[in-house]
């Protein structure tokens, strides 16, 4: 099984998430944040620093 972050709908584009990133994995396009599965190295501090929980691990099979 394969584990991957998603960013969810409840996002609020607060853009704490995207700085912090040590890949620049995040991105905003046209106001929406996309996770970059391939950049990503799931270091999870995106989790860490939601303020509402909107990043999510994911298991995929």
């Amino acid at each position: 099984m394969e584990t991957k972050l998603k960013i969810a709908r409840t996002c609020i584009q607060c853009d704490l998430c995207r700085p912090l990133c040590p890949e620049k994995a995040i991105h905003c396009i046209g106001g929406d944040f996309i996770l970059d599965q391939f950049g990503c190295t799931q270091c999870q501090l995106c989790i860490e620093i939601c303020p509402v929980d909107a990043i999510k691990e994911l298991q995929e099979d």
